[in-house]
C-alpha cells in the first residue's frame, strides 16, 4: 500500500536509502560467494589472522543478513508503519556503531587504505543523520482498533407505495395507542411520540417526566419568643426542636425540647409525631402522640403556638 501522499519526504528518502543498502549488500554477498579469491586484501588479512581461506565464503552471511533487514526497513518506512520507524531508529544506531568499529579496524590492521576509512566515516555521518531525524520528527498516530466504523442505522424503503400524509383531523397512531393510560396517584402517564411512515415502524418513548414536588407547607409562630417567624418546608421529614443544628425548624423558646416533634409527609398527607418531649405536643388544644394535620390546625409545642397551613403566602 502506497502512502506517499502522507509520508514525509525524509521518511521516503530514508526508505530509498535502506533499499540501496539492501541492493549493495546483495552485491557484496554475491561477490564473496561467486569469487571468494578475488579479494586479495581479505585473503591477506585471513593469512595474518591465521584463519583458513575457506572461511571467506562465510563473509557472505553478514551482507545477506543486512540485505534482509534493510528490505524489511524499506517496506516498513514505505508503508508508514510505526514498527518501521522503530526498526529504522534501532538499525541506524547499530550501523553507527558498526561504522565506528570499521574505522578502528581499518586503522589497527592498516586495511583498505584511506578510501575505506573515509567510506566508513561517511556511513557513520549518514546513519547519524537518519537516527537524529527519526528522533525529532512526530510519529504517526496509532492505528484504530478496528477498520470498520459503525454507521448510523439506515431505514430501507418499503416496496409498497408510501402512504399519504395524514390530515390534521387524523391521528398518527392506531386507536389503541391514542387511548390515555390510567394514571396512578404516584406516577404520571408515559408520553409516546413518533413519526408514522410506511418505511419504519419505530416508536420513540420520551423519558417519563419527574413526579410533581410534594405540597409545600408552612408553620407560623403566633406566640412565644419566635412569634412572627414563618418556616416553609416541603421535605418528607421535618424535625422541630430547640437544637440549633439538628432541628429543621429551630425554636428558641426554653419550653421546647431539643428534639420536640417531627412532621412527616406520608401517603399524601402531613402527620405530626411527638418525640417524648418534656412539655408535650398539642393539636387544636388536644395532647397527641401522633395526629394527621389539616390546613389551619393550631399546633402547641411547650409555650409556642404555631399555625399549620398547606400553602405559603408570599
Amino acid at each position: 500500500m502506497d502512502n506517499s501522499h502522507s509520508r514525509p519526504v525524509g521518511v521516503t528518502l530514508a526508505a530509498l536509502l535502506f533499499l540501496a543498502v539492501a541492493i549493495l549488500s546483495l552485491i557484496i554477498a554475491a561477490r564473496y560467494v561467486l569469487n571468494p579469491a578475488g579479494n586479495q586484501e581479505m585473503i591477506l588479512l585471513f593469512t595474518r589472522l591465521k584463519l583458513p581461506a575457506t572461511f571467506l565464503n562465510l563473509l557472505a552471511v553478514p551482507p545477506l543478513i543486512s540485505a534482509g533487514l534493510a528490505t524489511m526497513l524499506f517496506r516498513g518506512l514505505w508503508e508508514e508503519k510505526v514498527w518501521g520507524r522503530v526498526a529504522a531508529l534501532f538499525f541506524s544506531f547499530i550501523m553507527m556503531l558498526a561504522a565506528l568499529a570499521a574505522i578502528a579496524f581499518f586503522q589497527v590492521f592498516n586495511f583498505g587504505g584511506t578510501r575505506s576509512v573515509w567510506a566508513a566515516a561517511g556511513s557513520f555521518v549518514l546513519f547519524a543523520i537518519i537516527f537524529i531525524y527519526f528522533l525529532k520528527i512526530p510519529w504517526p498516530d496509532a492505528e484504530p482498533e478496528s477498520a470498520f466504523v459503525p454507521q448510523e442505522a439506515q431505514v430501507m424503503p418499503s416496496a409498497t407505495p408510501a402512504a399519504a400524509p395524514p390530515t390534521p383531523s387524523q391521528s398518527l397512531f392506531p386507536a389503541e395507542m391514542t387511548q390515555p393510560e390510567a394514571a396512578s396517584a404516584h406516577s404520571a402517564p408515559t408520553v409516546m411520540t413518533g413519526v408514522a411512515a410506511a418505511a419504519a415502524d419505530t416508536i420513540i418513548l420520551e423519558p417519563e417526566p419527574a413526579p410533581p414536588s410534594r405540597p409545600r407547607a408552612c408553620l407560623t409562630a403566633i406566640s412565644g419568643e419566635d412569634r412572627g417567624r414563618r418556616f416553609e418546608f416541603s421535605d418528607a421529614d421535618i424535625l422541630i426542636g430547640r437544637h440549633p443544628t439538628l432541628a429543621d425548624v429551630s425554636l428558641s423558646d426554653p419550653t421546647i425540647s431539643a428534639q420536640h416533634a417531627r412532621i412527616r409527609y406520608e401517603a399524601g398527607q402531613f402527620t405530626l409525631y411527638d418525640l417524648d418531649s418534656t412539655n408535650g405536643s398539642f393539636v387544636n388544644e388536644q395532647r397527641i402522640r401522633m395526629r394527621t394535620l389539616h390546613a389551619d390546625d393550631l399546633i402547641t409545642l411547650g409555650a409556642v403556638d404555631l399555625i399549620f397551613t398547606t400553602y405559603c403566602q408570599d
